[in-house]
């Protein structure tokens, strides 16, 4: 008999259904079982032909990425000779093949939910092979139901005939239920007290939305808050969150084209079975009420982030508020968790917010998984990127439920773990020449998100067969917590520790996500700790298999009271003013002074993010970071209302590879000087249009002297000769910004290479590094 081997998305996507029912068709006598986490089949067939066959009959989710075929004897599995083809049971064998990610509920499973005629009428669980949880429900391998979270839901006689149905889509659905032997969904009130099952439970929850209640409610991944738009203040102050923007579900694509721009590009982003968080530009052509609710979700901003239901219980939800008589066509829907730690996964955690109220099933979640934000920006010609799951091309900002796991290939078969930096962290292993990611973590500072990334790490490991590491790899910051966590790991295991800069590896994970082998990349965020120990962040690094070069950078400015000054921008303004050799009055004068004090001896940073810092409080008044990238994000909508960008004042000429940054902030105060008050004080800049304008100028020549010494400096080339300039971190994510990138690069003759797999910011510093420390094993670098 011929043996087939195949590796890929090959469980929990109806693949062992999917080959029988090939077989049937063919008339091919064999089995089919799983063995680890690849598929093997044993059939006397032309294996060539049964391949071809299974093709047609291979679900949405399944994908194969490699096989092996060889000549093998029936007893060689303890068998003889079949007279039919057979499933058989599962063996434990190799972990060598990706997951499945969590997919939309499909239209099949979505019309039988919501058909009275039909048995699972109302089951929010409702899925099938071709769709519904995956990832976040795997406890352990290979996949079957008695090693999900739905190994406690006995399947009654009906769900039990139609696992068995070969012609039916549920056919070996190791996940299928029903309402009478599935998970169910209880409705509590604040104090923990059941008012509600079933049904009546999601009439109960909507009627508590419609009265303006503040819920958590439970989904596959994790837990959400979720209000009604219109209670918005309040929901800011109990979440204690008074400015980070909310991301809303709506109903429909229609609700979403009512309240954001949505193009093409972006509605099929919207619509996959992804569903992931997508931020739209917010309509301005929409009444007052609705302007309000969306200025207050996203304040300061011009996008929001809006995602489509992806559950049975979404849908259910907006049904149960239709079914009250509530126009509520859109939700406020963000991740619950509590002050430092991660998403609520169980009810006790979720009672530390003191909600309102509780709305919550009794399947248990294996993998805590946040949901999936991108920036869909618009990819041409002219950019060398790879499409990721589902086709999807985008910048993510969080990559996670629906994108997670997706493997990428690595140039060396080394077994290592990398650990990412500090915020935004995600867990990378390699093995076998790929790695594989975890969701997004958090912010490492808490321990909480510590443990998190730590179980995160342990879950890779055993999914994918790689216990053995051989090397833990890390961020030089001496005093990152990851850092600290992975020593310690290496530690038990005596194993190496390995260093990877920071923006080193933000270029690696670039080169990973493209499938390049060099580039010369320009890696814009907003800290990173350098090989000479201070903060860099505007970096241009020639990197290859065999090196990584830094080979330019912005010019080094004050950052007084370091990370004092990140949560307070009017300082980094401030500095550069004085540098400049002007005056930018603050409302504190005790703060003046402490400043002209100290400015000699503020840290020097090459940071463009806290340029940008400087720029918001310049121009917008900002002077107090209230989360994470807020005045970065404030100038990027700043930078988007610009119609013509003042250029020509901010040239200026690269003084060997250093881009000039005061000089160009003395330009900016003259520029504004023209028009505004004689004593400048940050956001009296007169002119909306013309701050925008000036802005843009300013930032543009900014980004055009980094292309051209990536240009001037670099050597990397593709195979035709073509100069590959790319960029990555965590400013990478304004728009604005990588737009006048591209276009500089193409003006330039260079080949701009973009991130769409791999998250430009911190997200995929990991990958990054699995991918240097294991040339780093191999004596490459």
């Amino acid at each position: 008999m011929w043996t087939i081997k195949l590796t890929g998305v090959v469980q929990g996507v109806g693949f062992r259904p999917a080959v029988a029912r090939t077989a049937s068709r063919i008339g091919a006598l064999g089995f089919v079982r799983n063995d680890g986490s690849h598929v093997t089949i044993g059939t006397d067939t032309d294996p060539e032909l049964f391949l071809s066959e299974l093709d047609v009959e291979l679900g949405p989710m399944a994908s194969i990425d490699g096989r092996v075929i060889e000549w093998s004897d029936w007893k060689a599995f303890e068998m003889e000779a079949p007279v039919d083809f057979l499933i058989l049971p599962s063996t434990q064998g190799e972990r060598d093949s990706s997951l499945p990610y969590d997919t939309a509920i499909c239209d099949s499973c979505l019309r039988e939910m919501l058909d009275p005629l039909d048995r699972r009428y109302l089951h929010p669980f409702t899925n099938c092979t071709d769709c519904g949880a995956r990832y976040t429900l795997i406890g352990s391998l290979p996949y079957d139901r008695e090693r999900t979270s739905m190994e406690p839901f006995e399947l009654c006689g009906d769900c039990d005939r139609e696992y068995s149905d070969l012609s039916f889509r549920r056919f070996h659905a190791q996940t299928l239920s029903c309402p009478v032997d599935g998970p169910s969904y209880r409705y509590l009130n604040a104090g923990g007290k059941v008012l509600s099952t079933g049904w009546a439970s999601f009439m109960d929850c909507a009627r508590s939305i419609s009265d303006g209640k503040l819920l958590v409610v439970k989904g596959w991944g994790g837990m959400h808050i979720v209000s009604d738009p219109g209670r918005t203040r309040e929901l800011r102050e109990w979440y204690k969150r008074p400015f980070k923007p909310f991301a809303i579900m709506v109903k429909d694509i229609r609700t979403a084209g009512e309240l954001a721009h949505v193009s093409d590009h972006e509605k099929d982003l919207l619509v996959s079975p992804a569903r992931p968080i997508v931020l739209l530009r917010k309509r301005i052509d929409v009444p007052d009420i609705i302007k309000e609710k969306l200025d207050l979700l996203s304040p300061g901003l011009d996008n929001i982030g809006i995602y489509l239901p992806y559950s049975g219980i979404h849908h259910l939800l907006f049904k149960a508020l239709e079914d009250i008589g509530s126009r509520i066509g859109w939700l406020v829907m963000t991740s619950a968790n509590p002050p430092g730690e991660p998403m609520a996964l169980e009810l006790e955690d979720a009672t530390k917010l003191k909600a309102d109220g509780y709305f919550v099933h009794d399947r248990s979640i294996m993998a805590r998984c946040d949901d999936t934000v991108l920036v869909p920006f618009p990819y041409d010609d002219r950019i060398l990127s790879r499409t990721g799951p589902f086709g999807s091309r985008s910048l993510l900002i969080r990559k996670s439920r629906g994108m997670i796991p997706d493997p990428l290939d690595l140039p060396h078969e080394r077994t290592l773990l990398g650990v990412g930096a500090e915020r935004n962290v995600s867990v990378s292993i390699s093995r076998t020449g790929r790695s594989f990611t975890s969701p997004y973590i958090g912010n490492s500072r808490h321990p909480s998100v510590l443990g998190f990334m730590e179980d995160s790490a342990r879950r890779l490991m055993y999914l994918f067969g790689a216990e053995d590491i051989e090397a833990v790899v890390v961020d030089e910051h001496p005093r990152y917590n990851t850092r600290r966590w992975g020593s310690e790991f290496a530690e038990d295991r005596g194993i190496p520790l390995m260093e990877v800069q920071h923006h080193h590896a933000h270029a690696a994970s670039l080169m990973v996500d493209a499938g390049i082998e060099r580039s010369t990349t320009v890696v814009v965020d907003g800290v990173g700790y350098g090989d000479d120990g201070t903060p860099w962040g505007g970096e241009v690094i020639d990197t290859n298999m065999g090196s990584c070069r830094r080979v330019g950078h912005l010019e080094p400015f004050g950052l007084p009271g370091g990370d004092v000054s990140v949560h307070h921008p009017e300082r980094i303004a401030y500095w550069l003013t004085r540098e400049a050799g002007h005056h930018l009055e603050l409302e504190d004068h005790g703060t003046m002074d402490m400043l002209d004090r100290t400015h000699d001896k503020a840290i020097r940073t090459t940071s463009l993010g806290r340029v940008l810092d400087a720029l918001s409080s310049l121009m917008l008044g900002v002077t107090r970071r209230t989360y994470d990238g807020e005045p970065a994000m404030r100038v990027e909508a700043l930078l988007s209302s610009s119609v013509s960008p003042i250029n020509g004042p901010f040239r200026q000429d690269v003084i060997g590879s250093t881009i000039g940054i005061v000089g160009r902030w003395r330009t900016l105060i003259e520029e504004i000087s023209r028009t505004s008050p004689s004593v400048i004080r940050p956001g009296f800049v007169a002119g909306y249009q013309k701050k925008a304008d000036l802005a843009m100028g300013f930032v543009s020549s900014i980004i055009d002297d980094l292309v051209r010494t990536a240009v001037n400096e670099g050597n990397a080339y593709d195979e035709n000769g073509v100069q590959l300039v790319g960029l990555s971190g965590g400013v990478s994510y304004n728009v604005p910004i990588v737009k006048r990138f591209v276009d500089s690069c193409s003006k330039l003759g260079a080949m701009p290479v973009l991130h769409s797999r791999v998250p430009p910011g911190d997200g995929g510093i990991s990958v990054g590094q699995v991918y240097l420390g294991g040339l780093m094993l191999d004596g490459e670098i």
